[in-house]
């Protein structure tokens, strides 16, 4: 099994997204990650990443394709694709070494501090999945209180 990335482009009307989820909850398949965002058309793409092998991810790409909201199921292939995530980091108070490390983890990382008082701060960091597992798990959970992250949304590097 393989991640899978399906990137569904529907008609922007209430109900569209809980009918396709409801279509991988039927079959007993675990979403990773949705998100959802409108076209400049006014139309809805949603990005949907799991875990199949070839012949259930193609199963499932003609079943959404039947569901009447949808206009177009994309397999994006993430080699072939720019992927980013954002996440926000909130810590526990910290000691004015555990501050300077912090710093300079998320300064590594490319991040930048949104907010920092009461000795705690909140961060900002973005980029692929890993860079962001990567940060949570160097920090962990002795240092970080809250973590929200966006999920992934990707697009084809194809142009044209």
């Amino acid at each position: 099994m393989e991640t899978r990335i399906f990137s569904i482009l529907c008609e922007n009307v209430p109900g569209v997204m809980m009918r396709i989820s409801r279509e991988f909850t039927r079959r007993q398949i675990n979403l990773d990650s949705i998100t959802v965002g409108i076209e400049p058309s006014g139309l809805a793409r949603i990005i949907i990443m799991f875990s199949a092998d070839d012949r259930l991810a193609e199963f499932m790409r003609r079943i959404l394709l039947r569901i009447t909201p949808v206009v177009e199921v994309e397999v994006l292939d993430p080699e072939r694709s720019i992927v980013r995530e954002v996440a926000l980091l909130k810590t526990r108070k910290l000691s004015d070494e555990e501050s300077m490390k912090v710093l300079h983890q998320i300064d590594k990382v490319g991040g930048r501090v949104l907010e920092f008082k009461n000795h705690a701060l909140v961060a900002e960091v973005y980029g692929d999945h890993e860079r962001i597992e990567k940060i949570v798990q160097t920090l962990g959970p002795d240092i970080l209180k809250e973590v929200a992250r966006s999920g992934q949304v990707l697009i084809s590097r194809e142009m044209g």
